[in-house]
């Protein structure tokens, strides 16, 4: 079923993804979720961007980093999760995390070197919830992009070893063609699929995630309608046959809305 629900999927890809820049590189990203005291939020945004931007700035103009950007999480809100910062480094070999983030008396989110001082002034308000290491294995980004977008979320996917290769390939040939349908009707500006590196086991909740990069709030409500599937894929796709065969594959985790707050690239 999976093979016949596919194969007509692979021209309409080739056609389509001409339009957009697809990086083959295999980049890896540090994401770190931060619990800020609710009374320190805008001394944590000040020192974010006086204090840890111009470090991450300079690891960046040196080869060390690719890009880093620091979300709060709108939602869930509250306690739900645990944290309410999440800071994300881009960089295109796992040695650049272990080379720029292996100081002990460090938090996780913090360069080693950034000074007794600065080290000092980040731990007073903040902790560090985890820390993950992510690979891309798969994105769309249109050519026009310059800056991040404003709204990300991000969906954790529960994978089972066993299906990891028929997941990959239903994101790559089903649900990127209908992202690439939405970001040319400016209803989306990127996407990405992530496998989690770090850390793994059978026990934990989720190995896969997508993140999905909205310039506009009310952009997160335009899904995976029937107008989009069928001009992606087809006007004669079997929907339920279809989400059938993508929930086949995976469990749902959680998903999340981030908002940007701060990024250097």
């Amino acid at each position: 079923m999976m093979k016949k629900l596919l194969f007509p999927l692979v021209l309409c890809l080739i056609v389509i993804s001409t339009s957009f820049g697809q990086s083959n590189r295999n980049d890896y990203k540090k994401i770190d979720y931060i619990k800020v005291n609710q009374d320190h939020l805008e001394r944590f945004v000040r020192l974010a961007e006086n204090e840890l931007k111009p470090k991450i700035s300079s690891l960046i103009e040196s080869g060390d980093f690719i890009c880093w950007s620091l979300y709060k999480v709108q939602y869930p809100g509250g306690e739900k999760s645990g944290y309410n910062f999440v800071s994300v480094v881009t960089a295109n070999s796992m040695d650049s995390f272990g080379n720029q983030f292996a100081q002990i008396t460090s938090l996780e989110y913090l360069p080693g070197d950034m000074g007794t001082n600065g080290q000092e002034h980040f731990s007073s308000i903040s902790s560090v919830i985890k820390s993950e290491i992510w690979k891309v294995e798969n994105n769309i980004e249109a050519d026009t992009l310059s800056e991040p977008s404003k709204f990300m979320t991000m969906d954790y996917m529960k994978v089972a070893p066993a299906k990891s290769p028929d997941y990959l390939m239903l994101e790559d040939e089903i649900a990127k063609p209908m992202h690439i349908e939405r970001i040319q009707k400016n209803r989306m500006d990127d996407w990405e699929v992530y496998a989690l590196l770090l850390p793994g086991g059978i026990n934990y909740e989720y190995n896969y995630a997508t993140g999905n990069h909205f310039e506009k709030l009310s952009h997160v409500e335009f899904g995976f309608n029937d107008e989009i599937i069928k001009q992606a894929i087809g006007e004669n796709s079997n929907i339920p046959e279809l989400f059938d065969t993508i929930y086949s594959t995976r469990d749902l985790v959680k998903s999340e809305l981030w908002q940007l707050i701060d990024h250097v690239q």
